[in-house]
């Protein structure tokens, strides 16, 4: 099963079942109105699509582009996965550093230090950036 005919098979079956579930998460949203509140989610939805396509896709473009222009090339690979991961990771985190869903009436939510976590998976995320750098500049011409 190998080939140009079985990586489509592979690809529809896939495309078809993420649509399922797709279609079945936006039907939760809507048969449970009361608990999801499914304008909220329509705002918050559209606003990131609108703040995805207007500021974060043009920043990344332009750090992009600053970087093939000063960075030499056996270091933007590394260096660009650095900092793609870093901009997912301090993005996730983001609520939490926030305290979003920080209540008085339940000590258990948020109850960890997601500030030094943080830095804490940065480290290992530029450490590993750090190590395959220095792996390309010894292994360069």
């Amino acid at each position: 099963m190998n080939g140009p005919r079985s990586s489509r098979r592979v690809f529809w079956i896939c495309a078809v079942l993420g649509w399922l579930l797709i279609a079945y998460g936006v039907w939760g949203l809507f048969d449970n109105d009361t608990q999801t509140h499914p304008e909220q989610w329509i705002r918050w939805f559209v606003g990131s699509l609108v703040i995805h396509d207007f500021v974060i896709a043009p920043l990344t473009f332009a750090v992009g582009a600053l970087l093939v222009a000063r960075i030499p090339r056996p270091f933007r690979a590394p260096f660009q996965a650095g900092l793609i991961s870093s901009a997912v990771i301090v993005l996730t985190t983001w609520p939490l550093l926030r305290g979003h869903g920080l209540r008085s009436d339940n000590p258990s939510a948020l109850p960890n230090d997601y500030l030094t976590g943080l830095v804490m998976v940065l480290f290992a995320v530029w450490s590993v950036v750090a190590a395959v750098a220095l792996r390309a500049w010894k292994r360069r011409p």
